[in-house]
């Protein structure tokens, strides 16, 4: 068996654990879009004040993790 082919079973094998795995996953669309929301924004401001991978990198994290803070805050209030 070539390495192509090893690598091409891999990937199908990941795949289709992936696939697997997320059908018991109840994800809902703000779950997603309020921290990548704040992740972009945090990413925006970081590169306006310091345009480098790096800061790019720091901002979108930080912009995340404020993100799903912000979501699992608006939880507790329903």
């Amino acid at each position: 068996m070539s390495c192509l082919r090893k690598s091409r079973w891999r990937k199908l094998v990941a795949l289709a654990l992936i696939l697997t795995v997320l059908g018991g996953c109840q994800v809902q669309p703000a779950q997603v879009g309020i921290p990548l929301a704040y992740g972009l924004t945090g990413l925006c401001l970081a590169l306006l004040i310091s345009p480098t991978f790096a800061a790019a990198g720091v901002g979108f994290v930080v912009g995340c993790v404020l993100g799903a803070a912000v979501y699992n805050n608006s939880l507790k209030l329903k």
